[in-house]
């Protein structure tokens, strides 16, 4: 059974896997806007998928860009990567948009990084 907060060491997109625990958020500038954070999983409407190598493989695509066009011309959904704080109080979610994961209404690019 894999363990619930598994560290991950070098966190990108394409390796997190649900229950890894990296450094999420965005930077602006010389700002960085990132906590360490729980990777929940990817959702497209009400359904989660735990990786996603297993979303891209259900939506027939390889790379972000088609899974965001073909998200959004199927099935009328965008993509979201969520996540919580360490502490579990505090959830949020990235979303799939211009080919990579953004971060709140300035669309700022997630960042993640090693715990």
């Amino acid at each position: 059974m894999r363990n619930e907060t598994t560290l991950i060491k070098k966190p990108t997109v394409a390796n997190l896997i649900s229950g890894n625990v990296c450094r999420a958020g965005y930077k602006r500038g010389e700002r960085d806007f990132s906590d360490v954070q729980r990777f929940v999983g990817f959702k497209i409407g009400e359904q989660t998928f735990s990786n996603l190598k297993q979303l891209k493989k259900i939506v027939g695509v390889t790379n972000l860009r088609d899974l965001e066009t073909e998200t959004d011309r199927i099935k009328e959904l965008s993509v979201k990567a969520e996540f919580y704080d360490i502490d579990g109080k505090f959830f949020w979610q990235a979303y799939l948009w211009n080919g990579c994961f953004r971060v709140g209404t300035s669309a700022d690019k997630l960042t993640l990084s090693a715990a």
